[in-house]
């Protein structure tokens, strides 16, 4: 199923009044991304952005002059989105962001049902934790050195790899050695096709592996 990671930077937090300044896109089908990406600015379209949002995302006003408004560019945005779904942190500002411009132009708008928001998936796995895109970059040892300010790119590509370790992670998918006679063939099986794989494991393996699986929160060996 296509997917894609999607980030967007505003003149502020009224989703109302305020508009998208910058929003990126990562395609990722079978949850590998597969280098097509959409990316772009916006002009604020005669909106002031706050001083608070611009020392967050650096993005200016005499900066984003140059472009056209995300209003006026909507159909590059709805041809390239077409109707994949959408994996956004805190997923319901942007999308009222996006559907207050789509509504602006009536134009249709994006519903929750097709929308995964890995705040909520955060906030079910780790109740009562910080899940902030940085908190979660944090937890799953994934690198902030190139998060020197928010910008939509760069946070698609961090929130693409929370993502996939909110999946699972690398119990998602398990590399097997399968042989064949004399030769020996490398094959990346997913974990679901188990299975039809046999391999040969002592007792002492056996217990080894349910006690890693006992300090693993919903294992997906378990499923």
């Amino acid at each position: 199923m296509r997917k894609l990671i999607l980030d967007t930077e505003t003149t502020g937090l009224d989703y109302q009044k305020d508009r998208i300044i910058e929003l990126a896109c990562l395609e990722v089908i079978d949850n590998e991304y597969t280098d097509r990406k959409f990316h772009q600015y916006y002009n604020p379209d005669g909106v002031v952005i706050s001083e608070q949002s611009e020392e967050i995302h650096g993005l200016s006003n005499s900066f984003l002059r140059k472009f056209n408004s995300f209003d006026e560019s909507l159909d590059d945005f709805i041809d390239f989105v077409g109707d994949a779904e959408l994996v956004i942190h805190n997923a319901q500002f942007d999308i009222s962001m996006i559907n207050n411009a789509l509504k602006r132009k009536n134009r249709s708008e994006i519903h929750m049902d097709r929308v995964f928001c890995t705040l909520e998936m955060a906030k079910k796995k780790f109740p009562g934790s910080k899940n902030n895109l940085n908190a979660l970059c944090r937890r799953f040892n994934i690198s902030l050195e190139s998060r020197e300010k928010h910008g939509a790119l760069t946070d698609c590509f961090l929130l693409l790899n929370v993502f996939i370790e909110l999946l699972g992670g690398k119990q998602e998918k398990l590399m097997f050695l399968a042989k064949s006679n004399s030769s020996e063939v490398s094959e990346d099986m997913n974990y679901q096709k188990r299975e039809n794989i046999l391999i040969s494991v002592s007792e002492e393996e056996i217990l080894e592996h349910k006690n890693i699986l006992s300090k693993i929160d919903n294992p997906i060996w378990n499923q």
